[in-house]
């Protein structure tokens, strides 16, 4: 008999007064419950942020308890745990929870506790990046799940599933953490990659709220777009030690083919009337006669959508001629991820990109007038103040080719990482104390200095470098174009930007005038 599955994607925690992050579909989520359905069970899908949009709760902050310091008034947004609870469908074997990202362990993990109180009799697993990058303290924290997932979900989601449907014993499952009767962790062998993506089914959007996946773009005042995401690849070829792919997905890249991402295109365009595609995909653009052939489809076919590349993309591939074929299939904005601009210091991460190359295809890019962002990196623990002065000059270099915004990132440990289990072997992180997840939510919100993990260069110096990256990009464009300085010191008054290094600094001029009133 067929299991009943409810998947759940928990509420983001966050600091209240935080600007409000759009919610992005939850991709992960939608295909397991794809694959999950193929093999025949009963799946429901709660997304606990966009089920209720603009919701803040503090009844969760309650259950979460001593993680979060006091003083700090720290909120949920989306649904209450016990709004979630409503949803789960009557009868439930399976309580799957997605545990993407660690920032947000603490409010998953007292999820998982909330619900074991209220639906003892169901079974509980969990997958996701930061499940598999600290599934061992997942697993000794949250002492209701029975499993976790590890890496690549859907076919290890769907054996796991049918090893509790027929009571099979969970070690013959492939790519799993669980626990077995005695209370001991087993961790059986890791699990081939799905070779045959064209295979896979299209993502189980009617799950989720769909029409609350509004995404506004990128050119203020403009209307927001109904937007899902998706991915034309699988996996990444690259190490880079700052990020978690090589632990979720291997080195080993998938590409599906041009006419299969089509064809997904269309039929989730004309059943949910989405006009806009995000790609997730890790590196999305490697191949130019991959990109020239699916972009021509787009094209011919008069497919009529909008889509883009948030995550960053490598460069190789964007000549001339494929960034006219970006244009025209409807791609409007592309984002770059070089990290840094020291081939030294790239060559300490692993980041195997050419900067000169990424300079060239910006300016293909940006000579087809499509939006150009840039994604940099301060502060990683190999980094020395000649990295850093060369990283500015890369900055001036990249304005000087019109790119459009910069996302200057200081470093933070992600499990699953090289460099996260390098700062645990050192003593300097440790995946059992919530503390270095804290202060990074206290960060965002502002709220608490960015933590240094670079022993060679202090806290007070790398204020000083992050605003002179700032500084460096938006100061040189005001230089080439002295009209847009009279324009940013006119919209420092009136709340209207064109970038947004301008939009904040709006905000912190607000808040300055401010603080006389509220201290009077």
């Amino acid at each position: 008999m067929p299991l009943r599955i409810c998947l759940i994607r928990p509420p983001k925690l966050m600091v209240e007064g935080t600007v409000r992050m759009e919610s992005h579909p939850p991709l992960g989520l939608a295909l397991v419950g794809a694959a999950l359905r193929d093999a025949g069970h009963d799946v429901s899908a709660i997304d606990g942020i966009s089920e209720i949009l603009d919701q803040y709760n503090r009844e969760n902050i309650e259950l979460i308890g001593t993680a979060l310091p006091a003083g700090v008034n720290f909120v949920t947004m989306g649904l209450s745990f016990s709004q979630i609870e409503e949803r789960i469908p009557p009868g439930v074997d399976i309580i799957a929870i997605s545990s993407m990202f660690s920032i947000n362990w603490p409010a998953d993990r007292a999820l998982i506790a909330y619900l074991r109180t209220k639906r003892p009799e169901a079974v509980f697993i969990a997958g996701g990046e930061s499940t598999t990058g600290m599934s061992e303290a997942v697993m000794r924290q949250s002492p209701a799940l029975l499993a976790c997932v590890l890496g690549e979900g859907e076919e290890t989601a769907t054996e796991l599933v049918n090893a509790i449907e027929q009571g099979t014993d969970l070690s013959d499952v492939k790519g799993l953490l669980f626990r077995a009767s005695d209370g001991t962790f087993v961790k059986t062998p890791p699990r081939s990659r799905i070779r045959n993506v064209d295979e896979m089914p299209i993502p189980a959007w009617d799950l989720l709220p769909v029409g609350n996946y509004q995404r506004h773009t990128v050119i203020p005042g403009e209307t927001p777009r109904k937007t899902l995401a998706l991915m034309a690849t699988r996996g990444c070829p690259y190490q880079c030690t700052f990020c978690t792919s090589p632990d979720m997905w291997g080195t080993r890249y998938y590409m599906r083919s041009p006419m299969n991402v089509i064809n997904e295109i269309e039929y989730v365009r004309d059943r949910y009337g989405v006009t806009n595609f995000e790609f997730y995909d890790l590196t999305a653009i490697i191949q130019k006669k991959w990109i020239i052939e699916f972009a021509g489809l787009l094209i011919s076919r008069n497919v009529n959508i909008t889509w883009k590349i948030p995550a960053g993309t490598r460069s190789e591939a964007i000549d001339a001629e494929v960034a006219d074929h970006l244009y025209r299939s409807g791609c409007y904005f592309i984002t770059y991820a070089p990290e840094s601009g020291s081939p030294a210091l790239l060559r300490k991460i692993k980041k195997k990109v050419s900067l000169p190359s990424i300079l060239e295809s910006m300016a293909h890019t940006k000579g087809q007038d499509m939006q150009v962002w840039l994604n940099m990196i301060l502060a990683l623990p190999d980094e020395t103040h000649a990295d850093v002065w060369k990283t500015l000059w890369f900055l001036v270099k990249c304005r000087l080719r019109n790119v459009d915004e910069v996302s200057i990132a200081i470093f933070r440990p992600y499990a699953g990482s090289a460099l996260f289990d390098r700062l645990v072997a050192e003593g300097t992180v440790s995946v059992d104390d919530d503390s270095h997840i804290v202060e990074s939510i206290l960060i965002i919100s502002g709220l608490s200095d960015q933590r240094i993990y670079n022993p060679q260069i202090s806290r007070p110096a790398y204020k000083v470098y992050a605003v002179l990256c700032h500084l460096a990009f938006y100061g040189t464009g005001y230089i080439i174009e002295p009209v847009r300085l009279v324009r940013a010191v006119t919209n420092l008054f009136t709340g209207n930007h064109d970038n947004q290094w301008e939009k904040r600094l709006f905000k912190r001029r607000e808040r300055l005038v401010r603080l006389p009133v509220e201290a009077a």
